[in-house]
Formats: C-alpha cells, structure tokens, sequence
C-alpha cells in the first residue's frame, strides 16, 4: 500500500497553527509547512499522472520537472504553474537565511495546495 502523501497536509496545517511559541520555532514551523504542503502536492500530482494517464515520473531530482511538464502537455497550465511557484517557495523555506513575509507566504502555499487539491480531484 503506498503512502498516502495528503497527511502531510495536515502536517503543514498543523505546523502552521503551532507557529505560536518563540520567533525561532515560530520561523521553523513555518518553513516546514511550506516543505510538507509542497511535497504532499507534488506527490498528488504524481500519482494522479500514473493513475489517470499511466505516467510513471523518476524518482529522481528531475521529477518535479517531470510532473510540470506532463501537466502542461495536458493542457492543464494552471496546476503546472501553482506547482512550480510552490516548488520555488520551498525551495526558499528549505535553504534562505531569511524570507520576507513568511507567514503570508505559509498562508499563500497552503491556499494553494487546496486548490491544486480540487483541480487534481476533477480530473
């Protein structure tokens, strides 16, 4: 049975909600909940490609590439894009010293992530 990715989404919430305590978990907390909605999305997408067109993605580093561009060769440019700009956000979480407006872009990529959620489920 493979991993059902969409718990680190709750994850994401959860760390996002618990961004409560002192600047430095806070800033933590924050960052990883970016990392885990980006990841249960990107996830998502993946399976989504293998079970609605039988398309395998590497597991390699070039995987999230490999998810854009299968999206946008569908026709489905919306979901390709929010992916990428999620990527991006993640990839500032995960290795930037310091990001401006942290907790707006927590709020932005969790948006995100459910909306990619819905247009990944009317496929």
């Amino acid at each position: 049975m493979r991993f059902d990715w969409s718990y680190y989404l709750v994850v994401a919430r959860e760390q996002f909600e618990d961004a409560t305590d002192t600047a430095h978990k806070r800033e933590a907390n924050l960052r990883c909940s970016i990392s885990r909605a980006y990841y249960s999305i990107f996830h998502h997408a993946k399976h989504t490609l293998y079970d609605k067109w039988n398309i395998l993605v590497s597991d390699s580093a070039s995987a999230h590439v490999q998810v854009w561009n299968f999206f946008l060769k569908k026709g489905e440019k919306d979901i390709a894009w929010k992916l990428k700009y999620m990527r991006s956000t993640r990839n500032k979480a995960d290795y930037n010293d310091y990001i401006a407006n942290l907790e707006k872009l927590a709020l932005e990529v969790l948006k995100l992530a459910r909306e990619i959620v819905e247009e990944l489920n009317s496929l």
